[in-house]
């Protein structure tokens, strides 16, 4: 259960788009929404409580306007402004209770990074779930959400996520587990027979049909879809999100080493999706952004 959607604005475009998203979000889910501007006071010049209340006045005026552009008049609507690391305020804002929504940049980002340094360390980082927006506005019509499952703890966590939110919006939910042999640890330099591929295309059909079943989702439901591709699974999924509202993975999959904050498939659509993509993470992974 959430109890609020907390979203970082710094002026900047992404931020501005960050909040437009976090304002339906909330709208979505019944949510209030709480926009946090992070300073940094060894940046900022004149006595810090002088600083503190000017930005305040600017930050208050800035996510007013866009709520109201939004259209998003009946949501409670908070500007908080805060002094302190931007990454670290913001976990610490957000908690473990609320959804983290960040741009993909912001003013601190260099030109043409794929990932600003704030929202890379909030989806590394931070105690629940996160979601960053990027990508270009999904087609109002097409109404999908995506989620990569591989029979881990936590891609079931993030097909639970996935499907509430495609439930919100009215939206088919698009079910994605993929298999490679050569990243199931038995790359061979001669070619598979086909009554071994086809051996490991049907553990790979049990593993989706087991994920669905955990995840407590009908398969046999009209909004519901599921896929089962053969190839890596980022690029995979990275495919089939191309369009679509949302897309949502575990912070960590079978892939990854335990430990590992954020692994290579979460990276890689943080990084390269082509719209926004959420990262969920269990309560019992609790971490500290680092400076």
């Amino acid at each position: 259960m959430l109890s609020s959607v907390v979203v970082g604005v710094d002026g900047s475009a992404p931020a501005e788009e960050a909040l437009v998203w976090a304002l339906g979000e909330g709208r979505l889910r019944g949510l209030p929404v709480r926009a946090v501007h992070v300073w940094q006071p060894a940046a900022a010049a004149g006595p810090e409580r002088n600083v503190t209340a000017d930005l305040e006045r600017d930050v208050t005026a800035g996510v007013r306007a866009v709520v109201e552009r939004s259209g998003a008049t009946d949501l409670p609507v908070a500007a908080d402004v805060r002094p302190g690391h931007p990454a670290r305020e913001l976990i610490r804002a957000a908690g473990a209770d609320a959804l983290l929504v960040v741009g993909s940049r912001g003013r601190g980002g260099f030109a043409g990074s794929v990932l600003g340094s704030v929202s890379q360390s909030c989806a590394q980082y931070a105690d629940g779930t996160v979601v960053v927006v990027r990508g270009d506005r999904p087609d109002p019509a097409a109404r999908r959400v995506v989620v990569g499952v591989d029979g881990s703890a936590h891609s079931v966590r993030a097909l639970r996520f996935a499907h509430d939110a495609a439930a919100r919006r009215g939206a088919v939910l698009e079910v994605v587990h993929t298999w490679n042999p050569s990243h199931l640890g038995f790359a061979s330099p001669v070619p598979w027979s086909q009554d071994l591929l086809d051996e490991v295309a049907a553990e790979a059909t049990a593993t989706l049909r087991e994920s669905v079943r955990r995840g407590g989702i009908d398969r046999a439901a009209a909004r519901v879809r599921t896929y089962l591709m053969q190839g890596p699974p980022a690029p995979s999924l990275l495919e089939v999100a191309a369009g679509a509202d949302l897309l949502v993975v575990g912070s960590r999959g079978y892939g990854g080493w335990k430990g590992l904050l954020l692994g290579s498939v979460s990276t890689q659509c943080v990084t390269r999706a082509p719209c926004p993509v959420a990262v969920t993470r269990d309560r019992d992974e609790a971490h500290t952004a680092t400076s």
